[in-house]
């Protein structure tokens, strides 16, 4: 008898059953693929680098002649237990060209590298390690190829000195070190025949070559003292500044760890409230148990076996859904990254099973409502006929909004609990959506330049090449001022041009001696920066400080540092702190009259120009189209460009926008038609009477179709009140990590944020609801006294 009533059950309430099933899958899914996401994410970087076997500090520096000096200091340092070593080509963009232009367009210099004497393990794009690259291919790493469209089996020339190797795409690889976004330089990983046929070219042995130093240290901030004085270092730093680098790819994995986590919760929720709802809706066949003579722990145990059989059979399929659904939470975030865990199958077993036992558990409290029904409640209908406080604050002969208008209204307000799972779950959904719009229109715009500590110009154009000739000292940084001036003129745009220089400098302070990134303009004042502290420099022996290098150097605003410049120790005075993006908050910025040699850049931001003639943005945007032409150059932005090319995210954080919102979408009408069809099972009664008092379908749809939408303008309204502050809570402190140390200047597309996806969600929802409701048709005025 137990199992024919369970049999007969399962057919019974198909669709109940079937929604129910779906949201285990649901949860299964969520849990296997979420909690595999967070072991990704939060050792990601981690495992990363183990894969990619990384040390604790890396150095890239310039050379002359090829000669290798810093290996010296690091085979007598008490602070080195280990390092490798390698040698490089630095390119620019210009240096690698294809019959009809450039391979592609990138602002930072390239190293090319000989795959068989890099110290580290580069992956390809089904992350298995790259061991052989054949004669005559490359494999390129990093985000730029794919951004400008390069093919495999593309064939192009680097073209350095005397040199001009051809070669072929073979495919696309991972760089632990250099592949962030941040980082931005491009890898050419290439034969080691090919490699020596660059290096025994004499102007590139002598002009172009470098190295990278991967050390192993249990002192870095030690090791960094040491190598204070060396001059020629492009980049240092330990793997805790590598990980800062990707941590816009971890503000992706981490908005994905959290949309996971809500969206679990949300499953968990409903599925508690639909099984409560089972267990409340069956008064009559739990009555007739009791009759004919079954115990409390009896029918518990009816109830638990059919969840159990439900719940195992959901969490099966959740499994088998979780590794590709999980892989696809993570594709952006590892497009240039080795996420995972070695343990993934096991963790979503025991996830699954997780999954059962809570269900279980939520099934096993809810019925404990059977013992206190009793066999006289299959002759009550569930009802005691008893009322002890006033069903609702709304008067029907007060209300405006007519009769359907008010039944909705009023059963809103009279179930606070149950519609307040609705308004809850409508809410996050958009919360979510409506914060990824904000931080991607944030990052979309030009309003982040003050962040980059960098002025607002006309025109931003990126060029490698001739800050790679300021570099190796063919040209003098005025001197690549003068040629883009004179460009200008020879095509009636005249303007002037600058350029903010990047300088690696050696300081001693309070708590020691370490390399820092200066920055110095001069064509510009110090005063026309931003500053959150202090007063600008106004004089030659003033600089400003960022938070960060005032707490590494030990010095605040009044006190004074050292600084070796050239060889020459020279002494400022700290007046002022600002906060900046570049290298993470760490640098400082020199007055505009403080003479430094070229010689010593390390690398520029981008050659800003202004026009003599203050043209309007429209005679700005054709004049970047003919200066691409004229200087064979694509990296010429105007602030909006400069801005989202420098940050490289805000394409990324959209396409994630995108998927939140498809799963919110599939939750909320996952949501909207099993809340509408238990609302029609344990209505049908009340709708048969509203039918037998004059209510027509038409009136029964729309009554039960406003209920929802009073719900999801009320979780609207909650959401864009809610905006901001969950906004600032969530990404203020990523920002943080990255630098921004006061308040972010949030930009919102109000018809998007506010038009749009409220729209989309809203009419999500009602027609989810509408279309349930059409059941409702199938009701008769007869069926008043029914309660089957």
């Amino acid at each position: 008898m137990f199992w024919r009533i369970l049999k007969k059950d399962l057919k019974r309430k198909k669709t109940m059953n079937i929604i129910l099933l779906l949201f285990v899958v649901l949860c299964s899914m969520f849990a296997a693929a979420s909690v595999n996401n967070i072991i990704a994410v939060v050792g990601g970087l981690d495992y990363y680098f183990e894969k990619a076997e990384l040390g604790d500090y890396f150095i890239i520096e310039r050379s002359t002649s090829g000669e290798d000096t810093i290996s010296k200091i690091l085979k007598h340092s008490e602070n080195v237990s280990g390092y490798r070593t390698y040698n490089v080509v630095n390119a620019s963009c210009d240096d690698l060209k294809t019959d009809s232009g450039k391979l592609m367009e990138f602002s930072n210099i390239a190293l090319i590298c000989d795959i068989n004497n890099t110290k580290q393990n580069f992956f390809g794009m089904d992350n298995e390690v790259i061991t052989d690259v054949e004669k005559g291919k490359v494999y390129i790493t990093g985000s730029v190829p794919k951004r400008e469209g390069v093919k495999i089996g593309e064939r192009f020339y680097v073209e350095l000195g005397d040199t001009k190797l051809p070669l072929e795409v073979a495919g696309f690889a991972k760089d632990a070190l250099l592949g962030s976004e941040m980082m931005g330089n491009p890898r050419l990983l290439i034969n080691s025949a090919d490699f020596e046929t660059l290096t025994a070219d004499e102007t590139i042995h002598t002009y172009s070559c470098g190295h990278v130093y991967d050390i192993d240290t249990d002192n870095a901030a030690a090791l960094e003292s040491e190598l204070n004085e060396q001059n020629g270092m492009l980049f240092s730093g330990d793997r805790d500044l590598i990980k800062m680098t990707y941590i816009m790819n971890m503000l992706v994995a981490a908005i994905i760890l959290v949309v996971s986590a809500g969206l679990l919760i949300v499953s968990f929720v409903v599925l508690r409230f639909t099984i409560r709802f089972t267990i409340a809706e069956e008064f009559r066949e739990i009555g007739v148990m009791k009759a004919i003579g079954l115990n409390n722990s009896s029918i518990r145990m009816l109830y638990l076996v059919k969840y159990l059989g439900i719940t195992i059979a959901g969490a099966v399929i959740g499994y088998f859904g979780s590794v590709p659904f999980g892989n696809l939470l993570l594709k952006s975030v590892s497009e240039n990254m080795v996420l995972g865990n070695d343990n993934g199958m096991i963790i979503g077993v025991v996830c699954c099973i997780a999954v059962v036992l809570i269900i279980i558990l939520f099934g096993w409290s809810s019925t404990r409502r059977i013992e206190k029904l009793s066999a006289i409640d299959a002759v009550r209908s569930g009802q005691t006929g008893e009322r002890f406080r006033k069903r609702s604050l709304l008067s029907l002969g007060k209300s405006k909004f007519g009769s359907t208008g008010f039944l909705a209204l009023n059963d809103v307000t009279s179930e606070p609990k149950q519609y307040g799972i609705l308004t809850a779950v409508f809410a996050i959904c958009t919360a979510l959506v409506m914060i990824l719009a904000v931080t991607a229109n944030t990052l979309d715009s030009g309003s982040l330049l003050y962040l980059l500590s960098i002025t607002e110009s006309d025109v931003y154009m990126n060029d490698s090449t001739r800050a790679m000739e300021i570099i190796a000292g063919a040209k003098t940084i005025r001197e690549t001022e003068d040629e883009i001036v004179n460009i200008l003129a020879e095509n009636d745009m005249p303007g002037n041009v600058y350029l903010e220089a990047w300088y690696k400098l050696p300081v001693t302070a309070k708590n020691g001696s370490f390399q820092v990134n200066f920055l110095n303009c001069m064509d510009t004042k110090t005063t026309d920066y931003d500053y959150t502290d202090g007063s600008a420099p106004i004089k030659p022996d003033e600089i400003a400080v960022t938070k960060q290098i005032s707490e590494k150097l030990g010095a605040e605003i009044g006190d004074r540092v050292t600084v070796n410049i050239g060889g020459e120790e020279r002494e400022f005075i700290i007046t002022a702190y600002f906060q900046c993006f570049n290298n993470l908050g760490e640098c400082a910025r020199f007055h505009e009259d403080v003479s430094i040699p070229d010689s010593l850049m390390t690398s520029s931001f981008a050659y800003q120009i202004n026009f003599d003639d203050h043209p309007d943005k429209t005679v700005i945007d054709e004049r970047i189209e003919k200066l691409k032409d004229i200087f064979d150059n694509q990296n010429i932005f105007d602030t909006k460009g400069f801005v989202k090319d420098c940050m490289g995210v805000g394409d990324m954080i959209a396409a994630v926008k995108n998927l939140v919102l498809m799963l919110s979408l599939i939750i909320i009408i996952l949501l909207a038609v099993l809340m509408e069809r238990s609302f029609i099972s344990k209505e049908r009664s009340e709708i048969a009477l509203l039918k037998a008092v004059g209510f027509d379908s038409g009136s029964v749809i729309l009554y039960h179709t406003m209920r929802f939408g009073i719900t999801v303008i009320i979780a609207i309204v909650t959401a864009s009140a809610l905006l901001m502050p969950l906004t600032k809570l969530i990404i203020d402190p990523i920002f943080g990590m990255m630098g921004a140390i006061g308040n972010i200047e949030y930009q919102f597309n109000v018809l998007e944020i506010f038009g749009a996806y409220p729209v989309i969600i809203f009419c999500v929802t009602v027609l989810s609801a509408a279309l349930t409701a059409l059941y409702t048709k199938a009701i008769k005025s007869s069926d008043t006294a029914s309660i089957e």
